[in-house]
């Protein structure tokens, strides 16, 4: 069966995290989005299936498996935490649409532009 590669939009910090990775004894935490039909998200259980479907052919394909895998039924969406050989292979599954790291090098708070003292 040939597998038609699809375009994923990958995180750079996520890039960057899996060529950091020295080893396949590291793991990498990824949040992923499936490519779904507006049918399709309506249904929380195609979305477990699915979301069982891919990590069981990329475990299948690269010999490893991911580790605490959240499945987030209602939003089309999981969370692992993977070899960087894994999650590489699971960037080329076309039922993924989007690869985002979960741990992020910058802070998600936003700086105050003008500092000054309350009294």
């Amino acid at each position: 069966m040939s597998k038609k590669r699809s375009r994923v939009k990958t995180d750079p910090e996520l890039k960057r995290q899996l060529n950091a990775g020295e080893s396949n004894q590291d793991l990498v935490q990824a949040v992923f989005t499936l490519r779904l039909s507006t049918r399709q998200t309506e249904a929380p259980t195609h979305v477990e299936e699915l979301t069982q479907k891919v990590l069981d052919r990329v475990a299948d394909e690269v010999g490893i498996e991911a580790k605490e895998i959240n499945i987030f039924r209602n939003l089309g969406a999981f969370a692992l935490s993977a070899p960087p050989d894994f999650i590489r292979a699971l960037l080329t599954e076309p039922e993924i649409a989007t690869a985002t790291a979960n741990q992020q090098e910058e802070s998600m708070m936003i700086p105050p532009l003008r500092k000054r003292r309350v009294t």
